[in-house]
């Protein structure tokens, strides 16, 4: 009897596993997979909406992924649906805000790539922070923090200095709450995106999401998420054809042309652009988080971005 009680027991337990997996949304669905690498081949038409592939067994590290890990890091799906298609050709018409954000944002674009890797978080992320802001000169910086999220990961934010301002500064931040975000997620970055718009509470509405192919997991957003989501993935794919659209290319590894040198607190940039051969508008330019002319009085040591010198001539 003891034998047979097993048996029927053994049984059930298979009858009940589908039916449970299927209950909580994911028996027709692949889970997420934190090893799995890249979806759509980015510039091939046949792949777009494709689900990932798994990495072959021989490539797949023997330690599962960990938050925070250096390069390398899986990228981000891109998926080039009917809405994100037309944020693309929105872009496309209108090549000069392209060109802008990619102007403003190109003397910070290595510093603002480390940043994102030292944090585990994938290179194309960066985009979201052009689909927040266009990478515009106003308002609260590339990753529109607000007040509170900016100083509880570590942003000064006052009188003398926005840190929500300074591409780097506000990177190193954002690739923290977006790891912090990734975690709370279920590894998943498509549902960290989410709690990045909506908030943590946002997260827990959406936690069933993970691991839905990307179509349905769009279709069942919100009318605002959707739409950043869409505006972050036509900017990730426009930068990945620059040449197929004719706009201007973005490189993650072009050096900054500029230095930087510790400066005490309540000098002024008159004298800063005197002694490095520059202008008080270029320091801004590379120093937007300074709100005044002067470094802040409060600051024993400030550090200070300057143009090398052959940039500062040809200023």
């Amino acid at each position: 009897m003891p034998r047979r009680k097993a048996i029927l027991s053994a049984s059930l337990a298979l009858i009940l596993i589908p039916l449970l997996a299927a209950a909580s949304g994911f028996a027709s669905e692949t889970p997420f997979d934190p090893k799995i690498s890249a979806g759509p081949v980015l510039g091939d038409p046949s792949n777009f909406g494709a689900e990932p592939a798994k990495l072959e067994p021989s490539s797949v590290p023997h330690s599962p992924f960990v938050v925070g890990q250096p390069k390398p890091v899986p990228p981000f799906p891109i998926l080039l649906n009917r809405l994100v298609q037309e944020y693309v050709d929105d872009y496309v018409r209108q090549p000069a805000s392209w060109d802008a954000g990619v102007e403003r944002s190109r003397p910070f674009f290595l510093e603002m790539t480390q940043a994102l890797r030292a944090k585990g978080v994938p290179d194309d992320l960066l985009y979201l922070s052009f689909a927040e802001s266009d990478f515009s000169e106003q308002g609260k910086g590339p990753w529109q923090f607000n007040k509170g999220t900016a100083q509880k990961y570590g942003l000064r934010v006052d009188r003398w200095v926005d840190e929500r301002r300074d591409p780097v500064l506000s990177t190193e931040a954002a690739a923290e709450y977006l790891s912090d975000l990734h975690e709370a997620a279920g590894f998943d970055w498509r549902v960290a995106i989410v709690g990045w718009n909506g908030g943590d509470l946002a997260i827990n509405r959406f936690w069933l999401l993970r691991g839905q192919n990307f179509n349905r997991f769009m279709d069942l957003l919100p009318c605002r998420t959707r739409a950043l989501m869409s505006r972050f993935m036509a900017f990730a794919f426009m930068a990945h054809n620059s040449t197929r659209y004719g706009i201007v290319h973005l490189d993650y590894d072009a050096p900054p042309e500029y230095h930087e040198v510790p400066v005490r607190g309540g000098t002024k940039l008159s004298q800063l652009a005197g002694s490095y051969h520059t202008t008080i508008a270029k320091l801004h330019d590379l120093n937007p988080a300074l709100l005044r002319d002067r470094i802040p009085p409060d600051a024993h040591g400030y550090t200070v971005r300057v143009p090398h010198l052959r940039t500062a001539f040809a200023e």
